[in-house]
């Protein structure tokens, strides 16, 4: 079961990109549980919230020491938390939609939680490409950036 509480206040959560994101982010949660793979296996559900740069900031600096704003936290016990200001500004960098760069950090999190890693160049350009087709299998319509 996939929860997300937007918290941020910066944008508009629609709940039409609210729904779509519950069912991408279910669909990809029961396939890499199948898999078996990391803490993901054992959890029952997982919990998104999304939230603004200064909230993600003072959690970033309280949880991991760094109180600069991020894309996304993930904790073990299956709680993510999205930065949407980020992800606005990485879509503009990126020529793709905010939309698009919530929905991937959403994936991230939960391959986080699969054993993935991304703290060395290898991994992260693997972590990158399963990403990248997990959103393309699960959330089509933002396949090629769009």
């Amino acid at each position: 079961m996939i929860e997300v509480y937007p918290r941020c206040q910066s944008r508009d959560i629609s709940p039409e990109l609210l729904d779509r994101l519950i069912a991408g982010w279910e669909e990809i949660f029961q396939f890499l549980r199948e898999i078996g793979e990391g803490e993901i296996r054992e959890l029952g559900g997982i919990e998104v919230t999304l939230l603004d740069d200064d909230e993600m900031s003072r959690l970033h600096g309280e949880f991991l020491d760094d109180a600069t704003s991020t894309d996304v936290i993930t904790f073990d016990h299956g709680e993510l938390l999205i930065g949407v200001e980020v992800a606005a500004r990485q879509a503009s960098e990126f020529g793709s939609s905010p939309d698009r760069e919530i929905a991937l950090y959403g994936i991230h999190g939960m391959l986080h939680l699969s054993g993935y890693d991304d703290r060395n160049p290898d991994d992260a350009r693997l972590m990158a490409g399963k990403q990248e087709e997990l959103l393309g299998v699960f959330f089509a319509e933002f396949r090629g950036g769009s």
